[in-house]
This record gives C-alpha cells, structure tokens and sequence, in this order.
C-alpha cells in the first residue's frame, strides 16, 4: 500500500514537469497525426476473468499533442460459488451482469516522441467505474418451504493519473499500453437476502458469502473486505486502486 501511495506522489510530482517540457520544445516541428481515429479492444478482462467480456474504446485525436478516449465494455467475473453457499443451501438459479467505463485526457509528450500522436508516450488524467451485481436464488435441501434470494451489488469508481505508451504499426494498427495507473478510489456495495430463510443461518451464509468473495473478485481486495464488508455486510470506504491494460485497435 505504501509502494503504491509512493507511485502516486512520484507521478503527480513528475507530470507538471513533463508536461511542462513539451511548451520549451520549438526547435523540432511537430509532425501532423496521419488519422484521427482509433477503435480499440481491450482482451485484459477477457483473460482476467471471463471469456464473455467484452471492452471496446474509442480514441479521438484533439490536436499535434492531445486526444480524448472512453471506453464501455460487458463485464463478468467467474461464478461466485458453485453448488451451494454454506455447504447448506442449493443454488436453484443465478443471474450476473456487470459494466465497466473508462474516459481519460491524453498529454502526448512530443519532445520525447519522434512520431507524430498518437504513437509515443503519454500521460493521461482518468476517470474509471466498474459496477457488478449478481441475484441467486437458493433453497434447503431442495425444500421450496425453505427458498430464498441473495442479491449482490459491488461498484468501484476511480480517478488518477496513467502513464503509457501506444505503438502504431503500418499507421493503421496500434498497441496501446498503460503502464502505470494509480488511483484513489470510492468501492460501494452490499448483500441483501430474502425470501423464507432460517435467519439463524444468516451469520453462517455471510460468513461464508464474505469468504467466497474475498477469494474472487479481484476489484475487492483484502484490506477493503476486512475493514467494512465483514463488519456490516456493506462497502463504503475510499482506498487506493491501480489500472493496468493492453488495448488493439485500428487508426483511421
């Protein structure tokens, strides 16, 4: 955690800086973008978590030196339990869905990029969410007597600053990469349960419910869990985050 606050004292402290450079540099003319559009996929999520994600974004070249992207994409994590929650109930049936959105402003630092935007190095002020629920409905031992619902929410919402570099090859496909991308973060969300359930069971199902997510969800670490979701069965709490990601696309 620490290492990570470093990191983003050393990047807000060097970003002025930077950017500052690019304003003294009136030796070399700037060259001028060949396109001024990028559609691109991101394959991060997919291999992350789930084949079914989907991220797409798309970048528009502003001037020699800036451009704007925003991103949308379909997210799903992996099932959060199997067969049954508690070692007790069955999972009768399950629903997920998730969203992810991104938007940043793009600083070219043309003294040290030789080609023209937007292939080079860059520095890039974002803002990020990523929201998932998931509903499963349950019963004991196939009892429809004992049948109840568990309904989750988790969301994250993110602002920092990235470092990266896009590389574009025979001016139509690029790389993208960001390299470095601390963030303060706001995570929010909870769990809901209704339906005829033995309530006397409830602190086992949480218990076990916490420690199910704890293990998977990768937007949840464990500092998060441990400071507010086991103490009463919601997140609310600012923390520190990080965003990291490879992106193809197309320049026209």
């Amino acid at each position: 955690m620490n290492k990570i606050i470093s990191l983003l004292i050393a990047l807000l402290l060097v970003a002025p800086l930077l950017l500052t450079a690019q304003k003294k540099d009136s030796v070399r003319p700037i060259p001028q973008p060949i396109h001024k559009n990028i559609i691109k996929w991101n394959p991060t999520p997919m291999m992350l978590w789930s084949n079914k994600n989907l991220t797409l974004s798309y970048e528009r070249i502003l001037n020699k030196k800036q451009s704007i992207a925003l991103t949308i994409g379909y997210l799903e994590f992996p099932s959060l339990t199997k067969d049954t929650i508690a070692k007790v109930f069955t999972i009768t049936s399950r629903e997920k869905r998730g969203i992810n959105l991104a938007l940043e402003y793009r600083f070219y630092l043309m003294k040290r990029n030789l080609r023209p935007i937007p292939d080079g190095l860059y520095l890039a002020p974002y803002l990020s969410f990523y929201g998932y629920k998931f509903k499963n409905d349950m019963d004991l031992a196939g009892s429809l007597d004992s049948a109840f619902t568990v309904k989750a929410n988790f969301y994250v919402f993110n602002g920092g600053l990235e470092l990266g570099y896009q590389f574009v090859f025979w001016k139509r496909l690029t790389l993208d990469l960001v390299l470095v991308g601390p963030s303060v973060s706001y995570y929010g969300g909870g769990l809901d349960f209704s339906g005829n359930i033995d309530f006397e069971k409830l602190k086992e199902i949480n218990q076990d419910l916490y420690d199910k997510i704890k293990a998977k969800y990768p937007m949840i670490d464990e500092y998060v869990i441990n400071k507010s979701f086991k103490q009463n069965g919601k997140l609310d709490l600012f923390s520190l985050g990080f965003r990291y990601l490879m992106q193809i696309g197309f320049h026209f």
